[in-house]
């Protein structure tokens, strides 16, 4: 547990290898083993405490988290899991990566984090969308720190994830029934917070991930002018889009083109390994939602180069943000190249840590004579 390059702890069974999934070396079996099944169960009540939860033979299965922001999945006994009790424990990265981290780490690029910058500053709504471990909620945390500091955030989530450098921001989690078979006493679920979060009055809704029937209630408050960011577990945009629009969910098609931005977030092998590094997370593909199923590609990873090959002037969103501010696309573009200046400059002084960052992103604020892209426009203009 005090090994910070180790992801996941995974015990999953008396007489079996714990397991770990290592940054490096991914995963790996350990010499431990728990040969006691007695040991076992008081490890998983004494973890299920720790969480402030209840695990018992009539409630067998727990996801929670621990003091230290861990998040713990486990079941009892033979109940759920006839090799005997399990758990996993995700651990929780203290510093979130940084929309900076990113860019170290290959996942984006300077022009797609400054075209993203700008997105969000004009209330578009991304939706991330990839497989288990594929980095969705990192990436959802470095871009939800690029919201501009004067808005209003709210976050609904499961489990509490999220770890934002911005003061104006609610933090809402759900919560779990207190009552026994079908009494739901208590229960506070993601569709209760979506709603309840409209109340709010925010600039930004930021959703875990959709994953039920909140996802209509988010999609009302897009359609109201709210922006959005969440996560959605899918292998690719099509697929994402017949999850929304099948039960629960149930969004209707027409209602898709909210999703003003979609971003597919993939585990792959790098084609130049370094440091002994094979694998790692990147956009594979960033579209752009014109309508239902009608896709714009902006950018996309190539997989031989890994680099990638990104297409703003293509761009219908940058077109509407134009329109909206009464400047020419060209100056959209130009303010884009100042925002991959100021992240380039960031990148080669070291700041990656995400309150620092967020410094500089209200500082750059500040720095215009006043808010938004026309500001800026004219001061470039004006010399």
């Amino acid at each position: 547990m005090k090994d910070r390059m180790i992801e996941d702890l995974s015990v999953n069974g008396v007489g079996i290898p714990v397991y770990v999934w290592h940054r490096k070396y991914e995963s790996m079996p350990t010499n431990l083993i728990f040969i006691d099944e007695e040991a076992l169960d008081s490890l998983i009540i004494k973890l299920t405490h720790l969480a402030h939860k209840h695990i018992s033979t009539a409630f067998p299965v727990l996801d929670a988290m621990l003091p230290g922001k861990d998040r713990v999945a486990a079941t009892f006994k033979r109940e759920v899991s006839p090799k005997g009790g399990s758990f996993t424990i995700r651990r929780f990265r203290e510093e979130p990566f940084s929309v900076i981290d990113l860019i170290e780490l290959g996942t984006i690029d300077e022009a797609i984090a400054a075209y993203f910058w700008l997105l969000i500053e004009n209330r578009m709504t991304i939706a991330v969308i990839g497989g288990t471990g594929a980095g969705k909620t990192s990436t959802l945390n470095a871009l939800a720190s690029l919201v501009k500091p004067s808005m209003k955030i709210v976050t609904v989530e499961e489990i509490p994830e999220l770890n934002l450098p911005h003061e104006n921001w609610v933090q809402l989690v759900s919560r779990e029934s207190y009552g026994l078979g079908s009494m739901k006493t208590g229960e506070v679920t993601l569709f209760d917070l979506v709603k309840t979060s409209l109340r709010y009055r925010p600039d930004y809704i930021v959703v875990g991930e959709i994953r039920g029937e909140e996802a209509f209630v988010l999609f009302q408050a897009l359609a109201t002018g709210h922006g959005g960011l969440s996560t959605l577990h899918a292998d690719s945009l099509d697929y994402a889009v017949k999850r929304l629009t099948s039960a629960p969910m149930n969004v209707a098609p027409t209602y898709m083109p909210l999703i003003n931005l979609a971003t597919i977030v993939e585990r792959v092998q790098l084609p130049n390994p370094q440091e002994d590094i094979k694998f790692g997370r990147r956009l594979r593909s960033i579209l752009e939602v014109e309508d239902y199923e009608k896709y714009n590609t902006i950018a996309t990873w190539n997989p031989t180069k890994d680099s990638f090959e990104v297409d703003l002037r293509s761009s219908m969103l940058l077109r509407k943000i134009a329109s909206t501010h009464g400047i020419t696309v060209k100056d959209v573009l130009e303010e884009i190249e100042r925002r991959v200046l100021m992240l380039r400059d960031l990148r080669l002084k070291g700041i990656t840590k995400n309150i620092e960052v967020a410094k500089f992103v209200t500082n750059y604020y500040l720095a215009l004579s006043s808010p938004g892209l026309q500001a800026s426009s004219k001061t470039e203009k004006g010399g």
